[in-house]
């Protein structure tokens, strides 16, 4: 099993620990835990594509950074006219990449608020919805990940504001 994949079964489990009263700190790590679930896989995805030498992969995944990935799927996600033009060729961005991008901004957003916000309060249907969301992505990059555009959009998320120079 990947990393990635033990993941989403760590924070489906977290999201359903408690049945009748479930603490804030197990709702907490299943969030935190489904986005890194999430960003493992394009990590995964983007060095196993982009790197022909299986062992500088690992060296590779380190050197993506959070915010980076945030902005290129803000992009991809909700690709504006002319945008992305000169990225992906003047190809359209597939549904299914916009839907793993947007998953990744808000799970990476959802992610802040449950490491850092102790006033927040989360409910189970939030988590368990927020956790959904990751295995649909992870569903979504499934079909679509051999697609030109989805692999600019891994490219991108390594080399951010380089990529458009």
């Amino acid at each position: 099993m990947s990393l990635h994949a033990d993941l989403l079964r760590q924070a489906e489990h977290l999201a359903r620990l408690e049945p009748r009263r479930p603490r804030q700190a197990s709702l907490r790590r299943a969030v935190s835990t489904a986005y890194y679930a999430l960003f493992h896989l394009l990590v995964k995805e983007a060095t196993s594509t982009l790197v022909a030498v299986p062992s500088l992969r690992g060296r590779f995944g380190r050197a993506f950074d959070h915010q980076d990935m945030k902005k290129a799927s803000q992009a991809f996600g909700r690709p504006q006219a002319n945008q992305l033009d000169t990225l992906t060729g003047n190809l359209p961005v597939p549904v299914q990449v916009q839907r793993v991008a947007l998953t990744f901004v808000e799970l990476q957003e959802a992610r802040h608020e449950a490491d850092y916000n102790t006033a927040r309060t989360f409910t189970r249907l939030e988590v368990t919805n927020l956790v959904a969301r990751v295995a649909q992505a992870f569903q979504s990059w499934q079909a679509i990940h051999t697609d030109p555009v989805a692999r600019m959009y891994l490219a991108s998320m390594l080399l951010g504001k380089k990529w458009t120079r």
